[in-house]
């Protein structure tokens, strides 16, 4: 049994992280995915999430953005639409950006709750009108 993965993030700029690891867990779309050595080939998507992987005994997080990962012949290769290490995130930015998401979904509620009541009304009005017909 191979003790070690060889493992590589590489985004469409630049490779990001190309080094040997015990084991790598990935945020999978459909989950979490663990892969140790020896682990089946397997293609997946890739959802929004932390890359987590254990070199020389220590545990390092990449954040990736979508995209595809394979894993074949001890070969973990990561592609995701965007990748960051920590030292690359502006934390100021990032929480700006969450409060701009945050008030933008608040604001697509809204509107989608005033959609589905005007949906109703409008049932409503062709309920109410369907009916005076049949009385007429």
């Amino acid at each position: 049994m191979a003790e070690q993965l060889h493992l590589e993030v590489i985004t469409a700029n630049k490779q990001l992280l190309e080094t040997d690891a015990e084991w790598v867990t990935l945020p999978g779309s459909e989950g979490e995915l663990g892969v140790l050595p020896e682990h089946v080939p397997v293609v997946t998507t890739l959802d929004t999430g932390l890359l987590r992987y254990s070199a020389a005994g220590k545990e390092t997080v990449i954040a990736v953005h979508y995209g595809y990962a394979q894993v074949a012949s001890n070969r973990v290769t990561v592609l995701p639409d965007m990748a960051e290490t920590g030292a690359m995130i502006d934390i100021p930015r990032a929480k700006r950006a969450e409060q701009r998401a945050r008030e933008e979904l608040q604001r697509l509620q809204r509107e989608q709750d005033e959609y589905n009541r005007l949906r109703i009304y409008e049932s409503k009005l062709k309920r109410a009108m369907v009916r005076q017909s049949l009385g007429e």
